[in-house]
């Protein structure tokens, strides 16, 4: 795409390496290493003219980058087991787990992750849960999880008979 940046100048976009705003002027540096500079009447008219440029670019500002993001399958897998692993609370045989939890698809992970916090919530002893391992072999997050929410009193009051006369 061109743009046209003064009343002499036309410039291709895609040739642009580098644009840089300077006090009432641009500098761009082309792949070609030819560098050009334009001077404006005040600040205002380059800043327009430097938006225009940047507008039409496909770049992102490294300014407002969240970090970076994890697109390796394997990190993404290990970022996984570490959610898992901190949100079972039962710290038994990492290795191992870790082994069996790293052979399971994205999709099982993620819904391993989501059904570790209903199983953790229905055993909040650690002495009656299962080994980490176990949970992740025998995939644990398929069966049924059941959680007793409002315990319920099981001591049902008699109905007296009343001496009403």
């Amino acid at each position: 795409m061109k743009l046209r940046i003064s009343d002499t100048t036309i410039i291709d976009l895609k040739d642009i390496l580098v644009a840089e705003i300077e006090e009432q002027s641009i500098r761009v540096r082309f792949k070609n290493n030819f560098e050009l500079v334009e001077f404006y009447n005040n600040d205002m008219e380059a800043t327009c003219v430097f938006n225009n440029i940047t507008s039409n670019l496909d770049m992102s500002d490294a300014r407002f980058s969240k970090g970076e993001r994890v697109t390796d399958e394997d990190a993404r897998k290990e970022k996984a087991f570490e959610m898992f692993w901190n949100l079972y609370d039962k710290k038994v045989d990492v290795t191992r787990c870790k082994k069996s939890f790293m052979q399971l698809s994205l999709t099982e992970m993620g819904e391993a992750i989501k059904g570790v916090k209903e199983y953790v919530e229905s055993t909040p002893n650690k002495r009656y849960r299962k080994n980490p391992t176990t949970w992740v072999n025998n995939k644990g997050w398929s069966s049924e999880v059941l959680l007793d929410k409002k315990k319920t009193n099981r001591y049902i009051a008699p109905k007296y008979i009343s001496d009403e006369r």
